[in-house]
């Protein structure tokens, strides 16, 4: 999640608890930081303009903890398509399988920062999205991506390239970025289309030398170290050729970093493993994304809902609980006026509250009743 969380007291209403039955809820992992006191924000009051007198050593600190979580939550009809905006006082979260609770507030992200990495599979024969892909991306209007929007662009070919990093959002810079990216793969095509037509034999493909599980997981890690709402956009046809990285430790990772991930999938290029379950769906929905799916005529259509649909998630607000325990927790989020909703949220990495802050006599303590409680399940093990 966005790690700029508000530092204030809170002083909104009480969350209502409930028992309630969890609909369409997807359960998720998120990690309690534990940090030191040092790490914690600590604000003295304002001493008015031009005092006469300087002020005191000693004169009173107020220290302001932060205090709330957020976490960002995708909502699709069960279809997964984008919907009308909802009722927020549906929104019900639950905590290690605890008593269900109420958001303290509830909007939509909107014009939030976004770190969005591009990570587009060119390690395949005929992708079919490719070719268009530029064309896409030069056509995008300015409101594809907002000016205080930080973009990067990778590609998997013979090594992972990277061609632009945490660069501002700009249509120009994104088309540009895309096309060096592909650029390897262009000129290969170009040469094996001239070989066809001379009837020659066309020039084998290099193996990547880090396959999907292993780029994904080296792009998720440039992620870590950027601001905003981190997003990783990944154009591929979800299929794995032998990384050493598990895909598990891909959904893992975006799970505990607060990152989304999203795939632009082939229509006609379904994901080339054999096994029924589909790990690359896996990743996005459970990191708080969904696969989208286009062709060479709707790949516009698409990555425009893409940012669409990121606009449009919810960002749920919380307070935390000042005896948390750093560790890996689950949280699930469900709307209770509805059943039929598919809902997915992207994991938070909160800090626990320090010593200093929970025994300080100068720290306004939060109302223990105003805070959500822990259920008991303890989370597996990942494997």
């Amino acid at each position: 999640m966005d790690q700029r969380l508000q530092q204030t007291v809170q002083k909104r209403s009480q969350p209502q608890r409930s028992q309630r039955k969890i609909f369409s809820a997807i359960a998720l992992l998120f990690l309690l930081a534990a940090i030191s006191s040092h790490a914690q924000s600590q604000t003295p009051t304002a001493q008015p303009a031009q005092s006469p007198t300087p002020a005191t050593p000693s004169a009173p600190t107020l220290r302001v903890y932060t205090n709330l979580k957020q976490v960002s939550v995708l909502v699709l009809s069960h279809d997964y398509e984008r919907i009308k905006p909802i009722d927020p006082s549906g929104f019900r979260i639950s905590l290690d399988s605890g008593p269900l609770f109420r958001p303290t507030y509830v909007r939509q992200q909107g014009d939030d920062p976004i770190s969005l990495a591009i990570l587009i599979d060119a390690s395949k024969p005929y992708p079919e999205l490719l070719p268009s892909l530029m064309e896409a991306l030069a056509a995008l209007p300015p409101d594809f991506l907002h000016p205080q929007d930080r973009v990067s662009v990778y590609a998997i070919d013979c090594t992972l390239i990277r061609t632009i990093y945490d660069t501002g959002a700009n249509p120009a810079a994104v088309a540009e970025g895309v096309k060096k990216a592909m650029a390897p793969w262009q000129i290969r095509q170009t040469q094996n289309e001239k070989l066809k037509k001379e009837n020659k034999i066309p020039q084998p493909y290099c193996r990547a030398g880090l396959p999907l599980w292993d780029s994904m997981s080296e792009v998720l890690k440039d992620l870590d170290q950027q601001p905003g709402r981190r997003i990783l956009l990944a154009i591929t046809d979800g299929g794995d050729d032998g990384s050493k990285t598990l895909w598990k430790d891909v959904m893992f990772h975006a799970q505990i970093h607060s990152e989304t991930v999203f795939g632009l999938l082939s229509t006609k290029n379904p994901p080339s493993s054999g096994d029924a379950e589909d790990k690359f769906k896996q990743i996005c929905v459970n990191s708080g994304g969904v696969e989208l799916q286009a062709n060479e005529h709707t790949t516009i259509l698409r990555l425009k809902e893409f940012t669409q649909m990121l606009r449009e998630r919810y960002i749920l607000e919380y307070p935390r609980v000042p005896n948390e325990k750093p560790g890996v927790h689950i949280i699930a989020v469900s709307y209770k006026k509805k059943s039929n909703l598919f809902i997915t949220a992207t994991g938070i990495t909160v800090p626990v509250a320090s010593e200093d802050e929970k025994e300080s006599r100068k720290t306004i303590q939060a109302d223990p009743s105003r805070t959500p409680e822990f259920g008991s399940r303890t989370v597996l093990p990942k494997f």
